[in-house]
């Protein structure tokens, strides 16, 4: 056999380059091939819409809290939110993706926004604990009234006559209201709450109850072994909590 041609060495090296291959030692091995970079998805922005969403609520509830309704001030911090979301998810078409999270975070705070809309506007922000006594028929107004909080409606120190008659309300948005009635007059009452428990004399005050739309009308008698005096027409209004009629200790 006669000595090697050197342009066969070259055609070799050249074919080995083409496949990739690094001559070298006994063996050829395949040439490392960089990979190519990976392509770059849009943002997940759903976090920060949350987040934005939030903060925007807790600023327009605060900025109201003191000077508005509870109603007025949910909705605004609400309607905050919800702009914040309606935009972010708008935004998110052009620069990023959410998730049905935040879809379903927009739908949930429009219900939470039409409920607060239906509280009634003399529900306030702060909690008040008020007592009115009349000290005399006279004094006895046709209705009171309480936002938020427990009212107490004293009606022990009047001095009613046989045939005499008292009328009067007494209307709370959430919290509780209790009518103190003397011993030996006649209640006719009528009680609406909304949500909430229902209290008479002789209920006991553990056994609370809690119904949704509770309505009812009766008469409370004089207690025993008294004298009998006059009428007391009682109107109670809950929106939400608890009405509590009870009688003066004897």
């Amino acid at each position: 056999m006669g000595p090697r041609d050197p342009r066969d060495a070259d055609v070799a090296a050249a074919i080995n380059i083409t496949l990739g291959v690094v001559p070298g030692g006994s063996e050829d091995m395949p040439a490392p091939r960089p990979r190519p970079p990976k392509p770059r998805g849009p943002r997940w922005i759903g976090g920060w819409i949350f987040l934005l969403a939030m903060l925007a609520g807790s600023l327009g509830t605060s900025l109201t809290w003191d000077t508005q309704p509870l109603g007025t001030s949910l909705q605004t911090g609400l309607a905050c939110s919800l702009a914040v979301l309606g935009l972010g998810i708008a935004v998110s078409a052009f620069l990023g993706r959410t998730g049905a999270g935040s879809i379903l975070l927009a739908i949930i705070t429009a219900g939470l926004l039409a409920g607060s809309a239906a509280l009634p506007k003399d529900i306030g922000t702060e909690w008040h604990r008020t007592t009115w006594q009349p000290a005399t028929v006279a004094d006895v107004r046709p209705r009171y009234d309480l936002g938020t909080g427990v009212g107490t409606l004293d009606l022990t120190r009047l001095d009613l006559t046989g045939r005499q008659t008292v009328t009067t309300r007494a209307d709370v948005g959430v919290g509780r209201v209790k009518v103190l009635v003397p011993e030996d007059v006649t209640v006719r009452l009528s009680v609406d709450v909304g949500v909430g428990d229902l209290q008479l004399p002789g209920d006991d005050p553990k056994d609370v109850d809690v119904k949704p739309g509770r309505h009812k009308e009766t008469t409370l008698s004089p207690a025993e072994n008294v004298k009998t005096s006059g009428t007391i027409d009682l109107n109670l209004q809950v929106g939400m909590g608890q009405a509590e009629v009870t009688r003066a200790a004897s």
